[in-house]
């Protein structure tokens, strides 16, 4: 256990040594980042032109349209002029979308279902923006590697599978999985205010989430283990940081407030 833990130790100090430490836009937290952004905006760059050979764009005008229009005015506010940025439909019906390293902004055609205004999608793209914003992708590869250097310590030290696997499982848990789930909060916050300066209405975030939420509450289990929030903790925290994205709506130069309305059902 003595060599065991010497060899921790050193592994730890190593890490300490080449480890930078970066400030997140926006909400200011200190994280750890161990890759470079150029090697995460060409992985970036890399897997959006994967996708889009996998999907291929939306013919919906309507769709495409809203999503020029609210990932420019996002785009304006970001502070990134050193991404690439690009703004695409897919064509699917799954619910979903992501903004990859670099400014690779995606929006699945079937979550329009869950939208009735240009502010509920301004939400969806300012929380992915956030991400790379934030570049949540190079902190958890960061993590990802201190949890193999701790896993090679425990191997080094002769210490028996079963340990191996109980560490891998206890990070996973007990580090990883909360970390995932602290991104996915520390995005939807980060989007209230990129949505805010944008000049669209934060109230939308609510509504939207409150129709694209899992409808009532998790298990403590299922909770645990989930990377993302649940319905009602998402909605509790979007409301408790509320506040500090109204005031900078307030302050928006060009309020559009909830935008282009879709009418009674969104465009599809």
């Amino acid at each position: 256990m003595a060599r065991t833990s010497v060899v921790v130790m050193v592994l730890a100090a190593a890490v300490a040594a080449l480890t930078g430490c970066r400030t997140v836009p926006i909400s200011g937290r200190s994280q750890l980042m161990l890759s470079s952004e150029g090697y995460e905006n060409s992985l970036g760059a890399e897997t959006f032109g994967e996708y889009k050979q996998k999907y291929k764009a939306s013919a919906n005008q309507a769709h495409t349209q809203a999503l020029k229009r609210v990932g420019e005015a996002i785009k304006g506010v970001a502070g990134q002029d050193s991404f690439a940025w690009e703004f695409t439909v897919l064509d699917s019906p799954e619910p979903n979308a992501f903004c990859l390293p670099g400014g690779k902004v995606a929006v699945y055609s079937g979550i329009f279902n869950y939208m009735s205004n240009d502010a509920e999608l301004a939400c969806v793209v300012a929380h992915e923006v956030a991400h790379a914003l934030a570049r949540h992708g190079g902190e958890r590869m960061s993590w990802a590697q201190v949890q193999s250097l701790g896993l090679m310590g425990l191997l080094y030290g002769n210490q028996s599978e079963t340990v191996a696997a109980l560490y891998g499982l206890t990070t996973d848990v007990g580090v990883m999985l909360p970390f995932s789930r602290s991104n996915e909060t520390e995005a939807d916050a980060m989007g209230l205010i990129l949505m805010a300066r944008a000049g669209y209405n934060p109230q939308a975030a609510l509504t939207f989430w409150q129709k694209f939420g899992t409808g009532g509450s998790q298990s403590a289990l299922a909770s645990w283990l989930s990377t993302h929030p649940g319905g009602e903790a998402r909605i509790r925290d979007l409301q408790e940081a509320m506040p500090n994205a109204m005031k900078e709506y307030q302050s928006a130069r060009n309020k559009k407030d909830y935008g282009v309305i879709y009418g009674a059902s969104p465009p599809r």
